[in-house]
């Protein structure tokens, strides 16, 4: 009889505890990564809030009594002011720059035919996977001839290059991904290739748009190597180099330093918490056709 009990289990039982085991390891799998991605950014942030002694003492917990003039020292000391000014120049010019290639680059790849197209394509998709530190010489070289070393706006141009190839690869997804139709109904109206770009086909790649611009953003804001490279005159440096100056000068105020960290990540959070929807619309949207 215990035999024929347990072969006498219906099977919607068993697939709803199949199911709900796959659910249980799901959100099991999210709680870690949930963790192992937001447990450091907190673990700064309470770093940044507490004093230099209480640091030491505690080193994983919360603060006792947040410090908040850690962030009006760090902020003096780091001279955020002038640098942020800069990165955020600097990242500025370079995402318009950007843009403005991009746009007609990637219409053109993935709308136009043209002999060599697909030559170009793959000169674009192969450039993604040369690494910044194998031009670091004959980047410099060039630049220096250029007269663009320790200038904003030259090494704007050269962040937009860096980013060119996954953008356009990008947004190429996105413009391959929308109905040919559209452009038909706009040639009939008398629309050029000027005209079909700019009023139809950029506000339905909006996503992808986000998508290039949120990753230039976290590109041109967090790197050091071209900036460092670059920029030498304490003047036009930009956050990720004052950071390293900082840290050099006063390696043991840790508590100071996670301030400046944190007054340096605050824009990148603030720009994804404002951007998120696009930023999950891109991931997803120009994924038709590549």
């Amino acid at each position: 009889m215990a035999m024929s009990s347990t072969r006498d289990v219906p099977p919607d039982s068993s697939r709803a505890f199949t199911a709900a085991l796959e659910r249980i390891g799901i959100y099991a799998a999210l709680a870690i990564v949930l963790f192992q991605t937001l447990y450091p950014l907190l673990w700064v942030l309470f770093g940044s809030l507490k004093t230099k002694s209480e640091l030491i003492n505690n080193v994983w917990g919360p603060p006792t009594s947040p410090v908040l003039d850690n962030y009006i020292q760090a902020w003096q000391m780091a001279e955020m002011g002038t640098r942020i000014v800069n990165s955020v120049t600097v990242t500025a010019l370079s995402l318009a720059i950007l843009i403005l290639v991009v746009t007609p680059c990637s219409y053109a790849l993935a709308r136009l035919r043209f002999p060599g197209r697909n030559i170009v394509t793959g000169l674009v998709v192969g450039s993604m996977l040369v690494p910044p530190q194998v031009l670091a010489i004959p980047l410099f070289m060039v630049a220096r001839d250029l007269g663009i070393i320790n200038s904003t706006v030259g090494i704007s141009f050269i962040y937009a290059a860096s980013i060119m190839p996954l953008s356009i690869f990008i947004m190429r997804s996105f413009f391959m991904s929308l109905p040919f139709d559209l452009e038909d109904a706009a040639r009939v109206d008398g629309a050029g290739r000027v005209a079909i770009l700019v009023r139809i086909m950029l506000p339905l790649a909006r996503p992808g748009m986000a998508l290039i611009i949120i990753f230039g953003f976290i590109e041109v804001w967090n790197d050091f190597f071209l900036a460092f490279l670059l920029l030498r005159q304490p003047e036009v440096q930009t956050i990720p180099l004052g950071l390293v100056n900082f840290f050099q000068q006063y390696d043991s105020l840790w508590n100071l330093y996670f301030a400046a960290l944190m007054i340096t990540t605050l824009p990148v959070i603030l720009l994804f918490v404002l951007m998120q929807r696009q930023f999950i619309a891109g991931l997803t949207a120009g994924a038709v056709k590549a």
